[in-house]
């Protein structure tokens, strides 16, 4: 049988206030696994399309699209928020593409693409069966972070406040027990695109400012404290209401958290009630 597995490796460095992560992804036989797994919506994905990076904080994901896996799209993401640098060289046999960012802030746990869309029919079309390689290089600067987290965890306490102070709330969302939330239009529509949609066009909430949800009063509240504060400090104790949840207002920050705890807790036991979940919401 085939090995399909992956290889990964780093190598850490500290010069001054910046860590430098360099990462080798090896996949090996990548044209013949691209047609080992099919998934539903006309999407193809590697079994493990996720690999977390070893002493680091770093993920990577890979994402196939279409009927033959013919688009490829690369991601990495980081459990805190960084100010990071990065650089990518991807490489099979003679054929090689660069990409490179630099210095940005990227948010705690939301995938960041770093690539443009990679036509895979012909990056393998010439080729025999070789592996597909990727080089990252990540730089991630220490003194620029040790100040946005400060500034970030202040700005994450003042938006807190908001929902408990309601002087100038303008919207009311009220929970499947009827409990209401006083809220702020403003901070809802840049955080959530359902609820922009809902308050831009001519509908009953719009007009009445109210929403009447299907969401328990505790989940209710975890997603708005998320959407003030993007950070869900009572997640675990339903993870799996909240990934609903998440996946209706498309919180991906919020979808990756839970996913997260899910698969902490996940077991023999709950091994096939976690998948049917994370396929019902696309995790």
């Amino acid at each position: 049988m085939p090995d399909y597995r992956h290889k990964i490796t780093v190598k850490k460095s500290t010069v001054a206030q910046t860590v430098t992560y360099d990462v080798s992804w090896i996949i090996p036989k990548f044209k013949e696994l691209l047609s080992t797994k099919t998934m539903a919506g006309g999407i193809r994905l590697l079994s493990s399309s996720v690999v977390k990076v070893p002493h680091s904080e770093l993920q990577l994901k890979i994402t196939f699209y279409g009927s033959k896996s013919q688009n490829m799209e690369i991601f990495y993401r980081t459990t805190s928020s960084v100010v990071l640098k990065m650089s990518l060289h991807l490489k099979m046999s003679c054929i090689s593409n660069n990409f490179t960012e630099d210095f940005h802030t990227i948010e705690a746990n939301e995938w960041q693409c770093c690539t443009k869309s990679i036509d895979t029919i012909n990056l393998t079309y010439t080729f025999k069966d070789e592996e597909l390689c990727l080089f990252f290089i990540f730089y991630i600067s220490k003194s620029s972070q040790y100040v946005f987290d400060n500034k970030v965890d202040e700005l994450c306490d003042d938006f807190k406040k908001l929902l408990t102070d309601d002087s100038y709330s303008d919207f009311t969302i009220k929970s499947a027990e009827g409990v209401e939330f006083r809220v702020h239009k403003n901070v809802l529509a840049i955080r959530s695109k359902v609820l922009k949609a809902q308050f831009e066009h001519n509908t009953k909430e719009s007009i009445t400012n109210l929403v009447e949800t299907q969401w328990e009063t505790e989940v209710l509240r975890d997603v708005l404290t998320f959407v003030y504060t993007n950070k869900a400090p009572q997640i675990s104790e339903h993870p799996e209401q909240l990934l609903g949840a998440a996946d209706y207002y498309q919180l991906d920050g919020l979808k990756s958290l839970c996913e997260e705890v899910l698969i902490k807790r996940l077991t023999v036991e709950n091994a096939i009630d976690t998948i049917q979940l994370a396929e019902l919401f696309s995790v």
